[in-house]
């Protein structure tokens, strides 16, 4: 069986126009050109055209949507991962949702919520390790990142919530002093944020032994990563890219 590019685009609730530029650029070939012109589009390539979408949801770019898509050679398995990080995505955003619902509530009652209680849905926990790795594969496919996400669940294996806890306050000081930095003019690579930087590399490496690049591409991540930004975002819209800056300049300057 096969539709038409018409039928298809009342489906998905993609435009006409977008599917056959996605023809155009050789994201999403028809199954066939009929002798009118029109083309048709037969269950392969709707499956097609979930994945892109689904890529899509997650803010992908097209030039990465193609890359993922075209390599991915089992389509249940692509599937099964998006699926794995839909469900990842879900959770996080269900502690969001309860973070916020119970700030709303201590601020109609006029009550105060304890500080840690208003980032309760930026935990760094065991579940937030599988969460990344998720959002990594799906970002980017299967890479040598594998490794990274290993190493972290076998340094983390007998931790206790007390110890990932101290992650989540070593993370959040090192963002505020940050903070407290950029609001002040200094320079991202002045020798006082790199005194702060110091630390965070020794935290850091409780986690991971970190070399230059690999502190440089976290710095990135920050600035990259929607997850990282938005946390960030919600404490200055400048830090995300200011933190980036620094740790980029400290990995060059410090780190070999």
């Amino acid at each position: 069986m096969t539709w038409s590019i018409q039928q298809l685009a009342r489906m998905s609730g993609v435009t006409a126009r977008t599917l056959r530029y996605y023809d155009e650029i050789g994201l999403l070939r028809p199954a066939s050109i009929g002798t009118n012109g029109y083309r048709y589009y037969a269950h392969e390539q709707l499956l097609r055209l979930q994945r892109i979408l689904l890529l899509r949801e997650l803010d992908m770019d097209l030039t990465t949507i193609d890359a993922v898509v075209n390599g991915a050679h089992d389509p249940v398995e692509a599937l099964r991962v998006h699926h794995e990080r839909l469900v990842a995505e879900g959770r996080r955003l269900d502690r969001l949702t309860a973070t916020v619902a119970a700030t709303i509530a201590h601020l109609e009652k006029g009550t105060d919520m304890a500080a840690e209680e208003l980032f309760d849905g930026f935990r760094f926990t065991r579940q937030t390790i599988d969460e990344l790795e998720s959002l990594a594969v799906d970002q980017r496919g299967r890479t040598d990142d594998q490794p990274y996400f290993d190493e972290l669940r076998r340094r983390t294996a007998d931790w206790s919530d007390e110890q990932f806890r101290e992650v989540e306050r070593n993370g959040a000081d090192i963002e505020l002093r940050l903070l407290a930095l950029l609001r002040d003019s200094v320079p991202p690579d002045d020798l006082s944020v790199f005194a702060v930087l110091d630390d965070d590399v020794a935290a850091q490496r409780v986690l991971l032994p970190l070399n230059r690049d690999e502190y440089a591409k976290l710095g990135r991540a920050f600035a990259t990563a929607p997850e990282l930004r938005a946390h960030l975002d919600a404490r200055d819209p400048r830090l995300a890219d200011y933190m980036c800056d620094a740790m980029v300049a400290y990995a060059n300057s410090r780190l070999a």
